[in-house]
């Protein structure tokens, strides 16, 4: 069963992810008001708050999260990528929001 409320763009934006002092890079997939999927080198806990820092052109947008989903890639994946996460976005700005808006198909 599909629970998405929110059509997804496919989207590949660079991310900084933080979890309890972890800090890592990833990118995007996938993006909507109200989540993302991304891939990283750290595969994160389900139900783990993690904060987001979302690179686009000049403009960085802050958001937080909690992690929906979690998924190793096969030891075939390249090196430079770890895992598959969904993120519910619990906090964000009204500029990410205008953004998404903005790319959304008509």
């Amino acid at each position: 069963m599909n629970e998405r409320r929110e059509t997804r763009v496919e989207k590949k934006l660079l991310l900084n992810i933080d979890k309890e002092g972890f800090e890592g890079m990833g990118l995007t997939s996938n993006i909507s008001r109200n989540g993302m999927f991304i891939t990283t080198m750290e595969v994160f806990p389900i139900h783990s708050e993690v904060s987001i820092l979302l690179g686009i052109g000049d403009e960085t947008y802050p958001l937080k999260g909690k992690v929906v989903w979690s998924r190793e890639f096969p030891e075939t994946a390249p090196s430079d990528v770890g895992g598959r996460t969904g993120i519910k976005i619990t906090e964000t700005s009204e500029t990410y929001l205008k953004y998404v808006k903005t790319i959304q198909p008509k």
